[in-house]
């Protein structure tokens, strides 16, 4: 593999040359090898004095695309060790001049001793950024300048305080909304482990990384947990807010001592902190300059630690970053001494026994609800998304990888459907791994769901859709999404969906992946399940017709649950459509112009795929087919009264008009017209209960009224009775009696009508849909 300067020696020998002639890098020599590598000393003269700085620059393999690396060093390179550095890959660089490094503990100097020392942000330049050693060493001279005037160039924002400490914690730590929301001064925090590991189970070959789960005010009265129900979703269960915590200090204290919880102390500093070389400089800034008043901040916080010879203990400081923002460096303060200092009597000996702890950083980073979804900022609103719930039926491989998208979107709500369960072969194409085998899933998915974004809520709900009614498992306020891609299940939802007034997108791969169809049913004003099955039919010019590749038929069916081709690429892609369509629509319900869209990647009728035009994406507007009998039954219903029940409902009730009577109503249902035709109507029985203010229809007189017609194919249609007073609408009694025939089987009828009479005969007629309003229709008698 050819080297950067082969590539491009034009640029070494520019290099070369202004490293040996730039007059502030006094150079000793420079070398050639595996790497480019130079080292001297940077002249800075500031405050009428000179300093000089040993330093090595190494030219990494990405160079001139990348910068060189500046290291600053004890003294300057020997020639041997110069010879050796150029003999070396990249790779082992730092470790070889990390033990030459000289550390100042000032922001900008690496863990190894190298600077960085320009910040680039070229994103869709035309071209690379490219710096000379000329820039780099001016650049390099004005920071090193800061060291005596403390005055250093102009930098960016970003805080990463972390990066600079020589000695890391090895631990990170994911600091969540708590830490961001208190306006006190100091107190104490909770670490909790990240990974649920059984106590039996070692965590050694596990990440450190933790949950900032709790932050908590120290007063002057002592520790203050206040009664806030503020959930702490981080915490241990019993501890889920401050309140659980002020009530449960015995089991707070059980779960440290079992370091299931790790306790640490934390500081709010007026000031950005420095970089701290030792334990000294660390009391300093807890006492915002004095040292005096930093050891009575550990006594009064840590010292029961200290005296315990605890070997690690956790510091927190918090500050107002440069961009106003509050922000924190993690501590970790080590024991790397085995000196057991006698504990002085009276004033405690905080320095001394500090002096015997290293100062390592931990990486930390915000994990708070707003900082989780930054990076959608712009393309998606959190403050809607979060707000809404989304219905996933069916979690197989579209599903699942379409809930992640969701999920990741910032949904709040996810309600994962499904009844199968995950076998290993499914992860070829599925979210979830061959290790979760066995599981349900919805719960495998649940799992990476939350993984990827802890602020969701799931309901997994383990159920087979076609056993169960649809408020079970599709809240009324959310909208769903099917990619079950069974004929017979989707009719069977499409039908509950829109007698629920439930919104669904339905999406399918189709032609082994090469094509898909994603569309949306709002019940009354989008072409539904059904309706597409009749536009197909009749070939309309708005419907496109997606016909099967007879290459690619299905693999095999186990079960009625058949296995179709398709890869991981194809069915990742349809998921990104239907998880951008859906998350459109989530925003902007009321700007939604189509409602039908269909992807391509092949040709077929219809569509033309070309080498310019690779794939397309085709979008269709339709609305409820006028044949439809599921989108037609969403709209009133016209009755058509006989004259013959209208009279003999009329002559019951002016026979004994101040007392109460009724009956049942029998006739069709014309599906087709979206009509009923009601031919008889029958009268109380001899055992019904009717005075001035009740009604009570003979039960079994009524039902032997409906069995003797039904043997004609006539059914029974809903209720009738009268009021012994001149008000003829429904009363609230009625109506609730009315909506539970609606939902009882028994019935056989989603849409029971009813008629009532006043004294004189007068008639109101009122349609009670399931799960919707009652309204009111005008009978054409006949």
């Amino acid at each position: 593999m050819s080297e950067w300067f082969e590539l491009h020696p034009q640029i070494l020998e520019r290099e070369s040359r202004q490293l040996s002639s730039n007059s502030h890098y006094e150079e000793l020599a420079q070398r050639r090898d595996v790497l480019f590598v130079s080292t001297g000393t940077i002249k800075v003269r500031a405050n009428g004095q000179t300093q000089r700085y040993p330093v090595a620059i190494v030219y990494p393999k990405a160079t001139p695309y990348a910068l060189p690396w500046v290291y600053l060093i004890e003294a300057v390179l020997t020639e041997a060790e110069l010879d050796n550095l150029a003999s070396l890959t990249h790779h082992k660089v730092s470790k070889f001049l990390s033990s030459k490094a000289k550390y100042y503990y000032r922001r900008h100097q690496n863990e190894d001793g190298s600077l960085c020392v320009l910040e680039q942000d070229n994103l869709d330049q035309i071209g690379a950024e490219i710096f000379d050693a000329n820039t780099v060493l001016k650049r390099v001279g004005k920071y090193l300048a800061g060291f005596t005037t403390n005055h250093f160039p102009p930098e960016g924002a970003e805080v990463e305080l972390f990066s600079h400490y020589p000695n890391k914690a090895g631990v990170h730590v994911l600091l969540t909304d708590s830490f961001y929301m208190d306006n006190g001064k100091k107190g104490v925090f909770y670490l909790n482990y990240m990974y649920e590991v059984p106590k039996s189970a070692s965590r050694k070959n596990l990440p450190n990384v933790y949950f900032g789960a709790c932050l908590v005010n120290q007063t002057a009265s002592g520790i203050q947990t206040d009664n806030s129900l503020t959930q702490l979703p981080f915490m241990p269960d019993g501890l889920k807010s401050r309140e659980e915590i002020a009530h449960n200090q015995t089991r707070l204290n059980d779960l440290i001592k079992d370091e299931e919880l790790i306790e640490g102390h934390w500081w709010h500093l007026t000031a950005e902190p420095d970089v701290f070389k030792n334990t000294q400089e660390l009391i300093v800034a807890l006492g915002h300059g004095d040292i005096d008043k930093g050891v009575a901040e550990v006594v009064k916080s840590f010292w029961p630690k200290l005296k315990a010879q605890e070997q690690s203990i956790f510091i927190g400081l918090r500050f107002l970053n440069r961009r106003g923002e509050l922000d924190w460096v993690i501590l970790l303060l080590k024991k790397i001494s085995s000196n057991n200092h006698p504990l002085i009597i009276g004033e405690p000996n905080v320095t001394e026994v500090l002096g015997d702890y290293q100062v390592t950083a931990a990486y930390s980073e915000a994990l708070t609800e707003e900082k989780h979804h930054l990076r959608n900022q712009g393309r998606i609103d959190r403050n809607i998304v979060k707000d809404r719930i989304l219905t996933v039926i069916g979690c197989g491989a579209l599903g699942s990888e379409t809930a992640d998208i969701m999920a990741k979107g910032g949904i709040g709500t996810v309600c994962l459907v499904d009844n199968q369960i995950m076998f290993a072969h499914n992860s070829i194409r599925h979210l979830a791994s061959c290790r979760q085998a066995n599981q349900r899933k919805v719960d495998a998915v649940a799992t990476i769901l939350r993984e990827h974004n802890p602020y969701i809520n799931i309901l997994p709900i383990g159920k087979n859709i076609l056993l169960e009614d649809i408020p079970e498992y599709f809240p009324e306020n959310g909208i769903g999404i099917s990619s079950i891609a069974d004929d017979n299940t989707e009719s069977y939802l499409n039908e509950q969906a829109l007698l629920n007034k439930r919104t669904v997108f339905y999406v399918r791969a189709l032609r082994g992946g090469k094509s898909a169809r994603i569309f949306r049913v709002i019940p009354g004003q989008d072409a539904c399940f059904h309706c597409l099955s009749i536009y197909r039919s009749e070939g309309h010019e708005s419907f496109i017709d997606i016909p099967e590749d007879h290459e690619l038929p299905t693999i095999r069916n186990e079960c009625n649950n058949p296995i179709r081709p398709s890869s991981a690429a194809d069915l990742k892609l349809i998921s990104a459509l239907a998880g951008k369509t859906l998350l459109d629509y989530l925003q902007s319900p009321n700007n939604q112009a189509v409602n039908h869209w269909v992807w391509a990647s092949d040709s077929f009728s219809g569509i033309n795929i070309t080498s310019s035009t690779p794939s397309v994406l085709e979008a269709r507007k339709l609305a409820p087919h006028p044949q439809c009998q599921y989108c037609q039954g969403l709209n009133p219903i016209k009755i058509i009264l006989s004259q013959e029940a209208l009279e003999y409902m009329q002559n019951l009730v002016l026979a004994t008009p101040g007392v109460e009577t009724g009956g049942v109503l029998i006739g069709n249902f014309d599906v087709k017209n979206n009509s009923v035709q009601i031919l008889h109507a029958s009268g109380p029985g001899p055992n019904s209960q009717r005075t001035a203010s009740r009604f009570e229809r003979d039960v079994e007189y009524c039902q032997n009224f409906v069995n003797q017609h039904a043997t004609k194919q006539l059914l029974y249609l809903g209720e009738w009775h009268s009021h012994p007073h001149s008000n003829n609408s429904p009363s609230g009694t009625d109506i609730e009696s009315l909506s539970s025939i609606s939902e009882q089987k028994e019935y056989l009828t989603t849409r029971p009508v009813m008629i009532i009479f006043s004294r004189n005969g007068d008639y109101s007629c009122t349609v009670h849909p399931v799960n919707q309003p009652h309204y009111p229709v005008k009978p054409t008698v006949e």
